[in-house]
């Protein structure tokens, strides 16, 4: 659900105008050289809404109608949207009833045991268009039911018990079942639906104590704590009542510039948008004094990571949270949105974001609402010829002449939520049948192909060349095409795109052979403005040699907490040699390292990244106890299982590590992660010297995980080496065919071709490798010894 956050407007009079001269110097706000939105605050404490209605009642009535009002809240008759009257719904044969007991909502559905029980609901989830339901369970947590009320209009579809999985059956075991992690509202979905929540994970115990200060998102949910605001706004109406002299509150006046408030979310000098007469587009008159604003809301409305175990109000974004890039897991490569992903890392893609449009230009910052409908919200600042046929080439009032379907297309997320694109780009179906995209034309025009909105496309704008979008150089360079990396390279240093893509460059990079050109441009990354490009090479430089990551020592003293974490987790190997004034940042930032993922103990991954720091630290028995303690939190979760066999088989303990192989097998619940497991066995195995063994749990791996290439090119390699090419080769063809540019798999191949005796497949497949690095001397002379 759309969380954007809020700005209360307040206005400083009473104290400056009471005061003379000298007093006034001790008000003065920042100039605006070094203004910053953020106010140390230390004894500011949460008060609740309703401390904030009595005096911001205008405010108060637009948050009313809101989804941040109906974020969270009990599950009673003024709240509950879905049919409670003795429903029924059946999904592949698992059945649901919702009923009444009085005042009371509940639900008879199978628990995490497969068995049938009535269990009360005890909070709604949401409003707008579905609404989830939250069930209490033991040690604190609450799951959230994975049939949820269609509450749109019934003409649209709606008023109706819908699944979110509606073409799988979901059983009690699965993975997604809503009994599950993935379904648990304390991990998944909690802090931004509520206002100063706090998870209290018990990692002893795996239990919760989860808390807030109001249920749902409130004023101080965006405006921090408001306890020092309450004395100022007091003090100032008795200031201007006459009732008192500012004197009399010696101890606020620091709080002329904040009003007593950790974060101002008001610029400093308001600008106004007019039409620069040059290049006759649309330009504020007053540049925006910090990022305040969009930071604020992506805290919930991003993809991100948290840094802290919870949020921290009067601080950057970046200091409490790490926003993922625009990764091929999330994003598609031109970073249209893929997964649910929210709305910062793809308005920060926008040309808007760079020309300071910020989220209240467009919405009400308490109602959410938009400020106009339709056009008449983007005529705010566009001239009026975008509305006309002679831009958007289709009939006004016409779908296709809404500005937000052609350059705002949605994507469906849980079935009925239909979320726009914020990176507003101009449509290109052309690049999006290129990099397997979705396009805005198609999405409307649903019985004609891409190659059909192409050519209108060059109709109206011409067939000229264009220059090369980002995502198709990350893609290229993601499939290991040749020529790829120059331009990768490239992508990563050039200042004029935005951070977050800079930030996928260099993620890119960091996955490629390691090469002179690939660790120089990695450095380079490191002293980038962006600290979502700094993170991002922190994280590549984890594949290089220690020695080759002295360069991050310098960010252990990062202004940005999440960029300092990440330094303490990259440089841990080189920690033996720190100096004295090194090893200081060091020990602050690993305890900042330690409290992000203290932040995410709920999950293995919390244990598994520390278990990696002690492995560098050399510190194993603590990575043993990090690895052990992720299988208690997430006895499923198989790199800890694998990665704790292999800090085992190290140790010399053999029969340990094979158990822990085992059991990653015997837990994981999805098959691509028993393959996974199957495969670690296996190679496991094979160092033993139990070959047929290991070629058989290779054998299970590969139909299990048909499309891990690796594990087919080593299943393939095994039955080579047994003298069984025949039944290699497809393996062999099949892994290259995964991963069509990997030089390996290709010299791998012409190798074991020309064993074979299978010369003109041998030939092929080099000189594919020499296409693929056409310098390579190496290459060059297998060609050549294969007559080719």
């Amino acid at each position: 659900m759309l969380r954007l956050l809020a700005v209360l407007l307040f206005f400083l009079v009473g104290f400056l105008s009471s005061c003379g001269p000298e007093e006034a110097g001790d008000f003065v706000s920042k100039t605006e050289s070094d203004y910053t939105p953020y106010h140390d605050i230390p004894e500011a404490s949460y008060v609740g809404l309703k401390n904030c209605t009595s005096c911001h009642d205008q405010e108060y009535e637009d948050w009313l109608k809101s989804d941040h009002h109906l974020a969270m809240n009990p599950a009673t008759e003024e709240f509950v949207l879905g049919d409670f009257n003795d429903a029924e719904f059946d999904h592949f044969g698992q059945k649901f009833r919702f009923f009444r007991k009085g005042e009371e909502f509940w639900v008879n559905a199978q628990d995490e045991n497969g068995e049938y029980k009535d269990m009360k609901v005890e909070y709604t989830f949401g409003h707008d268009p579905l609404q989830q339901y939250l069930i209490p369970f033991e040690g604190g947590k609450y799951q959230a039911l994975q049939v949820c009320w269609d509450s749109r209009p019934a003409e649209e579809g709606g008023q109706r018990w819908y699944h979110l999985y509606p073409d799988e059956p979901v059983p009690h075991d699965d993975l997604l079942h809503w009994t599950r992690r993935h379904f648990n509202w304390n991990y998944m979905c909690a802090d931004c639906h509520s206002t100063n929540l706090k998870k209290n994970f018990d990692p002893d115990t795996l239990t919760y104590n989860t808390v807030w200060s109001d249920m749902n998102v409130t004023c101080e949910a965006c405006h921090g704590p408001g306890s020092e605001h309450v004395k100022w706004a007091e003090a100032h109406e008795k200031v201007e009542a006459g009732e008192a002299a500012p004197g009399d509150f010696s101890e606020l006046k620091n709080y002329v510039a904040s009003k007593g408030l950790v974060v101002t979310l008001k610029e400093p000098e308001e600008g106004a948008w007019t039409v620069n007469p040059e290049t006759n587009l649309p330009v504020r008159t007053q540049p925006i004094a910090s990022d305040v604003q969009v930071e604020t809301c992506a805290r919930c409305h991003s993809h991100r990571q948290l840094v802290e175990p919870y949020h921290t109000a009067g601080e950057p974004f970046h200091d409490g949270y790490q926003p993922s890039v625009i990764s091929d897991q999330l994003y598609h490569h031109d970073g249209q949105v893929d997964e649910e992903v929210y709305v910062y890392g793809s308005y920060v893609q926008s040309k808007m974001y760079h020309a300071d449009v910020r989220c209240t230009d467009c919405h009400n910052p308490h109602s959410m609402k938009l400020k106009l409908p339709g056009n008449a919200l983007c005529l705010q600042c566009h001239q009026a010829d975008y509305n006309t046929p002679a831009h958007h080439f289709h009939p006004i009032g016409s779908k296709g002449s809404s500005c937000v379907e052609c350059h705002m297309p949605h994507t469906t997320y849980m079935g009925v939520d239909d979320r726009r694109d914020h990176s507003i780009r101009i449509p290109r179906p052309d690049l999006a049948k290129q990099l397997g995209s979705p396009d805005a034309c198609t999405q409307c025009h649903e019985d004609q192909s891409q190659d059909w909105a192409t050519e209108h496309f060059k109709n109206w704008w011409g067939a000229g060349p264009r220059n090369a979008h980002y995502g198709e150089i990350l893609a290229a360079a993601r499939r290991g095409q040749p020529g790829s990396m120059d331009r990768l390279l490239a992508l990563a240093n050039d200042d004029d795109r935005p951070g977050i893509v800079r930030a996928a460059a260099v993620e890119t990079i960091g996955q490629q052979a390691p090469s002179r050109e690939t660790i120089q441009a990695i450095t380079a990354s490191l002293s980038d403005e962006k600290p979502e490009v700094r993170i991002e090479g922190l994280s590549a430089l984890i594949n290089y040699p220690a020695e080759q990551r002295a360069p991050a020592i310098a960010l252990l003293d990062d202004p940005i907490r999440s960029v300092r974490a990440q330094a303490a987790r990259t440089v841990a190997p080189l920690s033996s040699r720190f100096d004295e004034a090194q090893q200081a940042a060091f020990d602050r930032a690993k305890q900042e390292f330690f409290k992000k993922q203290e932040a995410i103990f709920d999950r293995a991954a919390g244990h598994l990244n520390l278990a990696l720091f002690y492995t560098d630290l050399g510190q194993l028995d603590k990575a043993e106890a990090a690895y052990r303690a992720a299988s208690r939190v997430e006895p499923e979760f198989v790199p800890a299982r694998i990665n704790l066999a292999e800090l085992l088989y190290s140790q010399n303990r053999p029969k340990e590590a094979e158990e822990e192989f085992r059991e990653a097998i015997d837990n994981a619940l999805l098959p691509e992660n028993k393959g996974v497991a199957r495969d670690a066995l296996a190679r496991f195995l094979i160092r033993l010297k139990r070959y047929d063994e290991g070629i058989e749990e290779l054998r299970l791996a590969t139909e299990l995980i048909p499309n891990h290439a690796q594990t087919h090119y080593f299943y393939g390699v095994a039955l080579n080496s047994l003298g069984k090419f025949e039944e290699a080769l497809p393996y062999l063809q099949h892994a290259q065919q995964l991963d069509p540019y990997n030089v390996e798999y290709l010299v791998g191949l012409a190798t074991i071709c020309r064993d074979a005796g299978k010369m003109d497949l041998a030939r092929k497949y080099a000189q594919e490798a020499l296409a693929v690095q056409p310098g390579n001397q190496q290459l060059q002379q297998l060609v050549q010894s294969l007559g080719g």
